[in-house]
């Protein structure tokens, strides 16, 4: 552990807190994951370049590994996945020829150990280990990454407020944020329904996105068809996602997909 700076450290120190937290009874590779999220440095950017969120990643753990009965007083011991990891996080800093390990090491180190539970919690929040990689290659190469775009929802009120809502939520795991002002977004999501038609509150918010030159990507819900010449003056249309309750989790995974490359300069 000598060759860790203080961040990668902090690390260790977060993961055993999450355990705590979860009452779980050893440090696995999950509670690694959340302490990278949390520790706030260069991985936890990484992380979140990709929409993984503190709040977000702590569900998909809950997901995986269920919340122990009783704390576990003491230290708890890494798990045999975990260890490796920390090795694994030592090799890749020797191989880059650094002298230190830091937390983007650490990531790798996760990330390379196939049987781990983060590997199974990342792929819950719908982001691909791979570009996880590449990204914490190019954190390490100065390479600087873009932060997650911050979205506006429109929507028909009241009648689509719940679906929008649970858009909403399940976008925040992803780390998108969404905006109350359609001014401070970069992407508007104009959710459409079966029969929609446009209120002039939802035509005022496209129109305003439009002069801002904001993509507007249409979420179809319930079976609903694009409504192209409804949508107005929009600037431009980025590709429709369809939303339904049967696959919703799938779906909102790839509306982020979508929501990624629709931002100017990526795609």
């Amino acid at each position: 552990m000598e060759r860790f700076t203080a961040s990668a450290r902090r690390v260790s120190v977060i993961a055993l807190q999450e355990a705590r937290g979860f009452a779980h009874t050893a440090i696995g590779t999950e509670h690694l994951l959340l302490g990278l999220v949390g520790e706030g440095g260069a991985a936890a950017s990484v992380l979140a370049s990709v929409g993984v969120s503190p709040a977000g990643c702590r569900a998909r753990v809950l997901e995986v590994s269920r919340r122990g009965v009783v704390p576990v007083p003491g230290r708890l011991p890494f798990t045999p996945g975990a260890k490796r990891a920390l090795a694994s996080a030592v090799r890749e800093s020797l191989a880059l020829g650094h002298r230190h390990v830091g937390t983007e090491h650490l990531l790798l180190g996760v990330l390379a150990e196939d049987e781990g539970v983060a590997l199974d919690v990342l792929a819950r929040c719908g982001v691909d280990p791979g570009e996880v990689r590449d990204r914490a290659f190019a954190a390490l190469a100065g390479i600087d990454l873009s932060p997650a775009p911050r979205l506006f929802l429109s929507y028909r009120r009241p009648d689509d407020v719940h679906l929008a809502g649970r858009i909403a939520d399940r976008l925040d795991d992803f780390g998108r944020s969404v905006v109350g002002d359609v001014g401070e977004c970069d992407v508007l999501l104009a959710v459409v329904g079966p029969d929609w038609t446009p209120t002039d509150l939802m035509r005022a918010e496209v129109e305003r996105a439009a002069q801002r030159a904001v993509p507007v990507i249409p979420v179809l819900v319930d079976g609903a068809v694009l409504p192209v010449d409804q949508l107005p003056g929009t600037g431009r249309v980025a590709d429709h996602v369809t939303v339904r309750h049967e696959t919703f989790r799938a779906d909102v995974a790839r509306l982020a997909d979508v929501v990624r490359y629709a931002q100017p300069g990526i795609g």
